[in-house]
């Protein structure tokens, strides 16, 4: 009986897939309007003008069209950074200047979710002990980070053609 030794090389990585870049990034335009974060005219020219599709693509090649340029800085502006774009009825990590106003005028006691949650593992999974723990090395990057522009930019590249 001979025994039989092998070893095996496991990676990781961390993220949400997409899965189909017109199904998965266009669907925003109707989620925002349909939850009244922008207004009729401005879900028009999402959905016509320039969806979100488009101006992610344009985005990582660096050559954002004009009329991009202005249907983002709309739904934006509508938006407003306050506002979890991923569940509009969270509260969102704020800097902690606008949090002191918590402290002024508190707030009623209910159950809470944790906001700044991105924020919180972005710092964890940078600490170099979970790094060792992971037997993780970051390669060509300072630090992990949710989003990689580099990673994003292939991902589509390579969705597109």
């Amino acid at each position: 009986m001979h025994a039989i030794f092998f070893s095996l090389d496991v990676k990781m990585q961390l993220g949400n897939p997409v899965l189909e870049v017109a199904t998965d990034l266009n669907s925003r335009a109707e989620f925002f309007w349909s939850h009244g974060l922008i207004s009729d005219s401005t879900y028009k020219l999402f959905t016509s003008a320039c969806n979100y599709s488009r101006y992610v693509i344009e985005y990582y090649r660096d050559s954002v069209s004009p009329i991009c340029a202005k249907v983002y800085s709309e739904v934006s502006r509508e938006t407003s950074r306050f506002v979890d774009k991923y569940d509009v009825t969270l509260d969102v990590c704020i800097p902690s200047v606008l949090s002191q106003s918590k402290i002024i005028v508190p707030q009623q006691v209910s159950e809470r979710v944790d906001v700044c949650v991105e924020d919180e593992t972005v710092n964890y999974i940078n600490r170099c002990d979970v790094h060792r723990v992971l037997h993780a090395r970051l390669v060509g990057v300072w630090k992990w980070d949710v989003c990689s522009k580099r990673r994003s930019s292939e991902r589509i590249e390579s969705m597109n053609g």
